[in-house]
């Protein structure tokens, strides 16, 4: 197994958590009895989360299966989860709030380089 592969699954399993945590805090929003719309757009970061990893989870799959566009689905992903701090930083949120999601956005920019400096491997 290389190196990509590994990189891949690792992306995979980290993406596919950012994707549950945002999923289980629209489902959380939601049992109290607000509106969908309410539990992605107001603020819209759990939509920006929920579209950031989905598109990171793309990607790392297409990378793990050896396809050509993987590691840039994956990039498109991590540049939009790695706005997400950013956008709670901006808005005022206090910085407890945001620091988890750019410590593991400098994980995911880590990841997405890797996956897209190391060359794929020709079937």
């Amino acid at each position: 197994m290389n190196i990509r592969i590994l990189v891949g699954i690792a992306l995979a399993f980290l993406s596919g958590w950012l994707l549950w945590q945002g999923l289980s805090a629209v489902m959380m929003i939601t049992s109290r009895g607000s509106p969908l719309s309410d539990a992605l757009l107001q603020p819209p970061t759990s939509l920006v989360r929920i579209v950031a990893a989905c598109l990171v989870l793309l990607g790392a799959l297409v990378a793990v299966a050896q396809r050509p566009g993987g590691a840039w689905l994956a990039a498109i992903g991590t540049v939009l989860f790695a706005l997400l701090p950013i956008m709670m930083a901006a808005t005022g949120t206090a910085s407890r709030l945001w620091a988890d999601e750019a410590v593991v956005s400098v994980v995911l920019i880590a990841l997405t380089a890797a996956l897209c400096v190391i060359k794929r491997r020709k079937a």
